[in-house]
């Protein structure tokens, strides 16, 4: 699954389930809960007054309360309800059956969306509520995994300490001088690499990937290493982006169809990222950076990102003729 493919499913969770999630580089049932997007002024509520009930919820203090129960409602699974949560959630709110859950649902929304100025605004605030609520599971994860020895340094090597030497020999640095100047010979190095691979791959729950693609980006040399750091800081706060974008978004998605037609045609994938004056750690620090920018605007700005992209489409179409694409990104 490509880039373009990750952020189109992470949308179309947005729109319905709300369960985005983020791996570093190195790595429900439907239901319309939020109101149709075509909703974007909100000059007066939606809901008839006579079907207007909010329940026990004060969405104006505290929404998240709201978009816990709707993700508890209307969603199971992993990140999702059960019976004994559900009837909870109708025994403190005072819930009746599920139609009077759909009355108390719209007439909430209704709120928000006089709170925020359009429906697509609280969207975008329930995305981010439930990004919040990822990374508190995440540090779940990894707190439960730190217990366990998860972390423990391999022969004295630490995870960050091996991110950080990854970063300098895919940046291009001598991993010989690297391995001596941290005092690890070859053979030690190939044992450590090996194993905190192999833990890796055994980890189901992404614990120890996080951790080293933010260490990683932490020790990134690049020229977009400061927006990667960036990035992961304000996914951990589940705030917004304090720096500004380093480029469009168009020309952002511009090199993410270059890298396609470039496999198209054959290209290595190196060479492509060469010809955008970007390496691999470039390329994967602007993502992470980029990334992030889509999943915190995406819900609230895809009207005007799709136009955006359309053009961006057609321009890589007439500069590649007779080229089939596979990108593929709707909003």
């Amino acid at each position: 699954m490509g880039f373009f493919d990750k952020i189109k499913k992470g949308v179309a969770d947005a729109a319905n389930q709300f369960q985005p999630q983020q791996q570093q580089a190195a790595h429900t049932p439907q239901q319309q809960h939020a109101p149709e997007p075509q909703h974007e002024e909100v000059e007066e509520d939606h809901t008839d007054e006579q079907q207007f009930d909010v329940a026990g919820f004060d969405v104006m203090r505290d929404e998240g309360a709201f978009f816990n129960a709707v993700l508890h409602m209307e969603s199971e699974g992993m990140f999702g309800g059960t019976d004994e949560s559900r009837a909870e959630i109708c025994a403190r709110f005072g819930i009746g059956d599920h139609s009077h859950w759909l009355v108390v649902k719209e007439s909430n929304y209704a709120l928000l969306a006089r709170k925020y100025g359009s429906y697509d605004e609280v969207a975008q605030q329930e995305v981010n509520w439930r990004s919040g609520q990822m990374q508190v599971h995440q540090q779940q994860q990894q707190a439960s995994m730190a217990a366990k020895g998860g972390f423990d340094p391999v022969e004295g090597v630490t995870l960050e300490a091996w991110a950080a030497i990854n970063a300098s020999i895919i940046g291009g640095a001598n991993w010989e001088d690297l391995l001596k100047g941290a005092g690890i010979d070859k053979a030690r190095w190939d044992r450590v690499s090996a194993e905190w691979n192999a833990r890796m791959a055994r980890d189901t729950t992404f614990a120890i990937t996080t951790v080293y693609g933010n260490a990683f980006q932490a020790a990134s040399k690049g020229k977009y290493g400061d927006y990667a750091r960036e990035a992961n800081a304000a996914r951990v706060a589940n705030r917004e982006l304090a720096m500004p974008l380093p480029m469009t978004l168009e020309q952002y998605w511009e090199i993410l169809y270059e890298q396609d037609y470039g496999a198209k045609q054959g290209r290595d994938p190196v060479e492509t990222l060469k010809s955008c004056n970007l390496t691999i750690v470039d390329w994967t620090d602007l993502s992470t950076f980029m990334g992030y920018y889509m999943n915190r605007t995406v819900v609230r700005d895809w009207k005007q990102f799709e136009p955006m992209h359309e053009r961006v489409k057609a321009k890589m179409a007439a500069k590649y003729p007779g080229v089939k694409c596979d990108v593929d990104i709707a909003f």
